[in-house]
């Protein structure tokens, strides 16, 4: 069975509670990690937590968003690239939402995988009388 394709490309628009800014553009996303992309992952949020080892709930989740974010974007305006991978931004709704479309584009890649699994499954032959 092949996969489903593993970019989803999505446009973004939103405006920052904090600043009143604007943020859209078109993002590039990996869909499920790999093995590699994993790793990346759990080493960029160790090193957003500093190692911290009881971190707050809002470093630990900060942490989770920003190296999520920074994993599986792979094309971004050039706001995105401009704010260091979101680090720089002042409005945290904006980091939000944004993983919250990242993380919908892996829930969708995995719906289709049912579908596709469901549509693959050949009906049971007859039994024999």
């Amino acid at each position: 069975m092949d996969l489903p394709k593993n970019e989803a490309v999505f446009d973004f628009d939103a405006v920052g509670l904090t600043t009143g800014k604007k943020y859209d553009g078109q993002f590039t996303v990996v869909c499920i990690l790999n093995m590699a992309r994993k790793h990346a992952l759990e080493i960029e949020k160790t090193r957003l937590m500093a190692d911290f080892s009881n971190p707050t709930e809002t470093l630990f989740g900060l942490a989770t968003i920003l190296a999520n974010l920074r994993v599986r974007i792979v094309n971004s305006p050039e706001w995105w690239k401009q704010s260091s991978g979101g680090f720089q931004l002042m409005d945290e709704d904006v980091l939000v939402t944004l993983y919250d479309k990242v993380m919908e584009a892996e829930a969708k890649w995995r719906e289709a995988l049912k579908a596709q699994a469901v549509k693959n499954e050949s009906p049971e032959a007859p039994a024999a009388s």
